[in-house]
């Protein structure tokens, strides 16, 4: 008479495939083996072997699934030629991380404090609130660079404007010789990929 399935089989595969997945074969078998410790090593290495085969055949999926993410998250060439501040905007957008890493300081902080019984707040674990303060400095130091630059750019771009348009009041053609002049400099710095 046959042996039963162990009902875990099924589990542990599903786990190895999706974990594999996500974190690539070594990782993924090991999250994986760590769900099942108590599975025979023999078992384990033939439940491995069907779910996810061998760890290169793992990595290689793990990898372009990845890659695909990657590939939708980056511009369109075109896009970066069109308009450079929104595109690179659109392909790191910086407030919004700037928002994430600002709500990882806040749950950091809520996990260094606590609440008493009479209400009163008390520092639980101080480490933890000193990386959060610290945290929060540098998100604040790091947000007001990227203010500085922004205004920087506007106000270099206002200036720019202005004088080309005050030349453009004086001597058109003048205007038009130098706007020729930045078109072909722009270019030259393009074809060095600057």
């Amino acid at each position: 008479m046959a042996r039963l399935p162990d009902p875990r089989r099924d589990d542990a595969i599903a786990a190895l495939r999706e974990l594999t997945a996500e974190h690539g074969a070594r990782q993924g078998v090991r999250l994986a083996r760590e769900r099942f410790p108590d599975v025979p090593a023999g078992t384990w290495g033939r439940w491995r072997q069907q779910a996810v085969g061998n760890a290169t055949e793992a990595d290689a999926q793990a990898l372009s699934r990845m890659a695909g993410e990657v590939r939708r998250a980056i511009p369109a060439p075109q896009a970066l030629v069109q308009d450079p501040v929104p595109a690179t905007r659109r392909a790191l957008d910086f407030w919004a991380m700037l928002d994430e890493l600002e709500h990882d300081a806040r749950l950091m902080r809520e996990f260094a404090l606590a609440r008493g019984a009479d209400g009163a707040v008390k520092v639980r674990v101080p480490f933890a609130l000193r990386d959060a303060h610290k945290m929060r400095t540098d998100l604040i130091r790091l947000a007001l660079q990227q203010s500085e630059v922004a205004f920087g750019m506007e106000r270099a771009r206002e200036f720019f404007d202005t004088i080309i348009h005050a030349i453009g009041q004086e001597s058109p053609e003048c205007q038009r010789r130098i706007m020729e002049r930045l078109r072909l400099v722009g270019g030259e710095a393009a074809a060095r990929g600057f």
